[in-house]
Order: C-alpha cells, then sequence, then structure tokens
C-alpha cells in the first residue's frame, strides 16, 4: 500500500474510534487531529470536513460489507446464501465494534449530498438482504421480504448489545441460531395475524 493510502487508513481507523467513543457531534476535526497524532492542517488535506469524515468512514464500512456479501455468488442454494450473509454480516459487526456504533448511531448525522450517498449504499445492502429472503423456498403469502429483512436485521444488529465472548458461542454458531429462529418465524406463519378489537 502507497504511503499516502496507509496514512488515510490510519486517518480513517482514527476517525471511526473517535465517533465510536465520543458520537459525532461531540467529535471535532481537533479532536480527529490529535488522535491521528497531526497537524489541523495536515487533517484537512484528507479529510475536508467533518461530514466528509463521516461519510468517508461509513463509506469504508459498506465496502467491507459489500465485499464479503460479494463472495455468495458462487453459492446456488438460497437457504446457504442467506446462511453465509448472516454469518458475514454478524461477523463483521460483532467483530468491529466501532464501525457498528458509527454506522447505527451516527450515520444519521449525514446531510446533504453525503447523506444521499450513504442511505443509497443502505438501501443497496438492505435489497440485497430482502432477495436473498425472497428466494428462500420457505413461502408465505403473509409475509413481505422488505418486512422480514427488516426483522432479519434488526436481530443482527441488536446482537452487539448482548452477544458476550466466551459465554454466547462461536460467532457462526450465534448467526446459525438467529437464522433458525429467523425461518422458524417466516415457516410458522400460515395466515395473517388476527386484529382484535
Amino acid at each position: 500500500m502507497q504511503s499516502y493510502d496507509r496514512r488515510f487508513e490510519d486517518i480513517l481507523d482514527s476517525t471511526e474510534d473517535l465517533f465510536a467513543e465520543k458520537g459525532f457531534h461531540a467529535t471535532s476535526m481537533r479532536d480527529i487531529a490529535h488522535a491521528a497524532e497531526m497537524s489541523i492542517a495536515g487533517l484537512y488535506y484528507y479529510l475536508p470536513s467533518k461530514q466528509a469524515a463521516l461519510c468517508l468512514v461509513c463509506t469504508r464500512i459498506f465496502d467491507r460489507l459489500d465485499a464479503a456479501a460479494h463472495e455468495l455468488h458462487g453459492i446456488a442454494d438460497p437457504a446457504e446464501r442467506l446462511r453465509a450473509f448472516v454469518r458475514a454480516h454478524l461477523a463483521y459487526m460483532l467483530r468491529n465494534d466501532d464501525a457498528y456504533r458509527v454506522l447505527l448511531h451516527d450515520m444519521d448525522a449525514l446531510d446533504g449530498e453525503y447523506g444521499d450517498r450513504m442511505r443509497l449504499r443502505k438501501r443497496r445492502y438492505f435489497s440485497l438482504a430482502a432477495d436473498l429472503v425472497s428466494r428462500l423456498d420457505v413461502h408465505s403469502a403473509f409475509v413481505s421480504p422488505r418486512i422480514a429483512a427488516g426483522a432479519l436485521f434488526g436481530m443482527l444488529n441488536w446482537a452487539p448489545t448482548w452477544y458476550r465472548r466466551g459465554v454466547d458461542g462461536a460467532i457462526d454458531t450465534v448467526a446459525d441460531t438467529i437464522l433458525a429462529i429467523f425461518l422458524g418465524g417466516i415457516s410458522a406463519i400460515a395466515s395473517p395475524l388476527e386484529v382484535r378489537s
């Protein structure tokens, strides 16, 4: 990796750490420069604004999630493709606590073009999950793939708040358990929920 690229990655690491620790709004460009051990003027060479910094951190997170999802193309069975997706997503979230916090707690602070860009990335990633769900052999006319994908992400993205290494088992085992609960829920729905008055 070129020295510029390595320095840039180090700066993004420091930025991600700070956003995760203090939150986007409480972090200043001066804080980032200090953490990256550089002058504020030098920092602006890499990051033109705090909004740009957050956008670049979120972009890098989505790039890594997308890279893991790209591996799914070699899996023919729809259920195994979804399993691989769930395992990859959960592993990334549990092994990258800072990325998890920034993506789920700070990304909405982006506005303008940066916000539009990240909302598009989020929609694409969500659509991938919904498409994987729609291809399953477990069918229910009363469950939309979009709602099911939203429920699945809810289960996966909440896991970092309760998962404990050494207590809850291997990440793949946890992922498989979550997927089994998810698939069991879809399979159990044979009719729309009754609305009681």
